[in-house]
């Protein structure tokens, strides 16, 4: 692209040597992706037929997080280089000594916020531009953080219950994967996981389903796990035994009041049959 621009202005030169021959800015790469932390390198170069003396350059970047707020990132206007936005201070500077044709510029240490969309705009006058402005996006890529393993639901033999994992930080954002350390397969058959959302149900789980599970997270430049100690809670023998004991018991005093209610019955039946025949002969009489 440089070498047919600089063809054209040499053509332009030659058949129109009166005329100011048109400035044209290029860039490399229409987006670059940088992990946090390390150093970006934003290129833009342009074409020019006047000499550099009357060099303008400015870059502006329309944040991510803030479309509406266009700020300033570095300036060369005058032979001299003026800083931007105050959270660019100290960690943005130009790839090459200026003046040159490269006005392509280095952030230091980026952070999350240096996300979003860079333009680079050239004047070099008396040269004039149509296409005078360089667009690239950045993108800041953030590894998963170390995510939150919880329990959701009883621990009792005979429950469904569901773990879940979640990294606060993570762009691209993070998928996950659960498996259990000491199991093949890692998870039973019946488990149902969602990646994307990070959870994985257990159903009617039992102490074989006791164990150390895994959660990892992961995007495209890294990982980060969890572990959670699940124990499932076993019905207690003694427990068992006193509820067997309360059932015999409740069964024997139910035999109890059967045998007391048969021989009340009995004992009433007996009286009142005695009492009609004590009766009879008073009638006779």
């Amino acid at each position: 692209t440089v070498r047919l621009s600089l063809e054209v202005l040499e053509l332009c030169v030659l058949l129109f040597p009166g005329l100011v021959c048109p400035l044209e800015v290029s860039v490399s790469s229409g987006s670059i992706q940088v992990a946090r932390g390390q150093t970006a390198v934003l290129p833009c170069t342009f074409t020019t037929n006047a000499a550099l003396t009357n060099l303008n350059v400015i870059w502006m970047v329309i944040p991510l997080s803030n479309a509406n707020q266009p700020q300033q990132v570095i300036l060369y206007q005058g032979g001299q280089i003026f800083g931007g936005a105050p959270q660019f201070y100290g960690r943005v500077g130009f790839a090459v000594t200026m003046p040159t044709t490269s006005a392509s510029i280095f952030i230091n240490n980026t952070q999350l916020s240096d996300t979003g969309t860079y333009q680079c705009l050239v004047n070099n006058l008396p040269d004039r531009g149509v296409r005078n402005i360089g667009v690239i996006g950045l993108t800041v890529l953030v590894p998963p953080s170390v995510p939150l393993c919880r329990i959701q639901g009883s621990l009792d033999v005979g429950s469904d219950i569901t773990l879940t994992c979640s990294s606060e930080e993570g762009i691209p954002r993070p998928t996950y994967l659960w498996e259990k350390l000491d199991n093949v397969p890692k998870l039973p058959p019946t488990a149902t996981q969602d990646q994307v959302q990070g959870t994985v149900t257990l159903r009617n789980i039992s102490t074989v389903s006791s164990g150390l599970y895994q959660c990892v997270a992961s995007n495209a430049i890294g990982t980060s796990t969890c572990l959670l100690d699940l124990q499932v809670i076993a019905p207690h023998p003694r427990s068992i035994g006193l509820i067997a004991g309360a059932v015999a018991t409740g069964a024997v005093v139910l035999v109890v009041c059967i045998v007391l209610v048969a021989v009340a019955l009995f004992y009433w039946k007996n009286k009142h049959k005695e009492e009609e025949e004590e009766e009879i002969p008073n009638e006779i009489r």
